[in-house]
């Protein structure tokens, strides 16, 4: 019946946005587990073995669905693979809860942010897409896979349905290199994409009509609260938590140096206020936390 699946349609979606204005909630891992390593996403865990096959694992419901492995890169030594750190980042595009059918996985790999490959749900193995720009972050964004660079330029990754036609890479929004190390990609709970340099300068994509998008840089983000972390950065309306500080921004395990590609490092967390440009503490780990795998923020997803 077409009437009563628009009406199912139309509350998954409602039910989608409620679970989504939801506190991100900080993972402390406590067992040391070699040979894999947990990546966070909304609502989902992706945990890759050694063979690098993809596992998604929803903590809260214990569902888990297989992906295929992760293809190997055409330039780097078999004998540098670890799945450790081999593995930067991993997104979906919807629950999959929600969308069991109809989801989308981009995964950035090689250690350096150089490989990235694409899954849809159905899928028998992972399309790679050719680039040689190397990302730093990687959100979906209204409907499209866009990645940053480490210089903080935007792209888009055109990801037709149609099996024929070659995913391609496209320059979105460029910006002036910084001297930055890191930067994150996050929507605001109203809908913004923000680009955030090092915790230091936050900048709000600006569209004018017919004119080339471009960034501008803001000096408050209001009472907006951001969690940034290495796999997945996340925003709130502060209002809507009471003790979560508005006009901040909550990091964890920042890319500081070299020491940021060891398994082990960096465990740097802190809250920067843009306001009075002060840091302060949310979690305090203990000396045996400090040798574990790096904490992540996940939202809560009970389906």
């Amino acid at each position: 019946c077409k009437h009563w699946q628009s009406v199912a349609l139309h509350r998954k979606k409602q039910h989608i946005k409620s679970c989504h204005k939801q506190i991100p909630m900080l993972i402390i891992p406590t067992i040391d587990v070699r040979g894999s390593v947990v990546l966070p996403m909304v609502g989902w865990l992706a945990c890759v073995d050694e063979n690098l096959v993809v596992t998604l694992l929803n903590p809260f419901t214990g569902r888990t669905i297989s992906l295929p492995p992760v293809p190997k890169s055409t330039w780097r030594s078999t004998l540098t693979y670890r799945c450790d750190y081999y593995i930067n980042k991993v997104v979906l595009s919807a629950d999959p809860s929600f969308l069991p059918n109809d989801y989308e996985v981009l995964v950035i790999y090689d250690g350096y942010g150089k490989q990235i490959a694409h899954f849809k749900s159905g899928d028998d193995a992972w399309t790679s897409i050719d680039q040689v720009i190397g990302f730093d972050g990687v959100i979906y964004y209204k409907g499209q896979f866009l990645g940053v660079s480490l210089g903080g330029s935007v792209f888009s990754m055109n990801v037709s349905r149609d099996q024929t036609t070659k995913p391609q890479v496209s320059l979105l929004v460029p910006m002036d290199p910084g001297t930055d190390n890191k930067t994150y990609l996050v929507q605001s709970s109203k809908g913004d994409l923000l680009l955030v340099r090092k915790f230091k300068r936050v900048f709000k994509l600006f569209c004018a009509h017919g004119e080339r998008p471009q960034w501008v840089e803001i000096e408050s983000i209001g009472n907006e609260a951001l969690f940034l972390g290495t796999n997945q950065s996340m925003c709130v309306s502060a209002l809507e938590f009471p003790g979560c500080q508005s006009n901040s921004m909550y990091f964890i395990d920042d890319c500081v140096d070299v020491e940021c590609h060891k398994p082990k490092g960096p465990h740097d967390m802190g809250i920067f206020n843009l306001e009075n440009r002060s840091m302060g503490t949310h979690y305090c780990l203990d000396r045996s936390q400090k040798h574990m795998p790096p904490a992540i923020w996940i939202l809560p997803s009970m389906v």
